[in-house]
């Protein structure tokens, strides 16, 4: 209820009114460890993999308005659900852009996907960027810089908040911190967003 407070009231204030999204997803861990009077893993958490490294826990994906950077949707997945699966959660009605990092190639491919009436762009894998010239790699820097708006919540929620473990057993209650924690986020980055267009003027 708080998450959709801080929503609507951002609404109002004119900051949610982009027709893009951004997408992206992140590792909150869990204890992985047996040492405990159930002598088992939490059984709603599971293990996925990023790059070499293993994480045992869940993720949570946000969907950020692509001119202000504030989140406007949220949901968590165990660790092994793939980026893509929640693409269609995390995008609004009235979006006609979806971006996301190289986790999201291949999103225009899928079933539930629209791409007669929604752009989506993802990231370039890195060795496809080594092979690009001069001018693919400044479009391609163009598109990250957008990008990157998603990675200041990340940035909000798990180093300044401190959110990199999770506080409960289940997905429930550690859904309701974060997206109260995500409210609180949206906040800061409201105020860091109206400063920066009242210096612009």
């Amino acid at each position: 209820k708080i998450f959709n407070m801080i929503t609507e009231t951002l609404k109002k204030r004119g900051l949610l009114l982009s027709r893009g999204t951004i997408v992206d997803a992140s590792f909150i861990d869990a204890p992985s460890s047996t040492k405990n009077l159930s002598k088992s893993r939490d059984p709603e958490m599971s293990s996925g993999k990023k790059g070499n490294t293993y994480h045992f826990g869940m993720k949570v994906h946000i969907g950020v308005d692509k001119h202000s950077g504030i989140a406007h949707t949220m949901t968590t997945t165990g660790a092994n659900v793939h980026d893509i699966v929640e693409v269609d959660k995390l995008r609004r009605k009235d979006d006609r852009e979806v971006m996301g990092d190289a986790g999201y190639i291949g999103m225009e491919k899928r079933k539930s996907a629209d791409p007669e009436q929604i752009t989506y762009t993802a990231a370039k894998r890195y060795r496809q960027r080594k092979k690009m010239d001069e001018h693919q790699k400044q479009a391609e820097h163009i598109i990250s810089s957008v990008r990157c708006k998603v990675e200041h919540v990340f940035h909000r929620i798990k180093c300044q908040f401190g959110y990199r473990k999770v506080r409960y057993r289940g997905q429930y209650k550690n859904k309701c911190r974060l997206e109260m924690l995500l409210g609180l986020a949206n906040v800061l980055i409201a105020d860091c967003y109206e400063r920066r267009t009242a210096c612009a003027l």
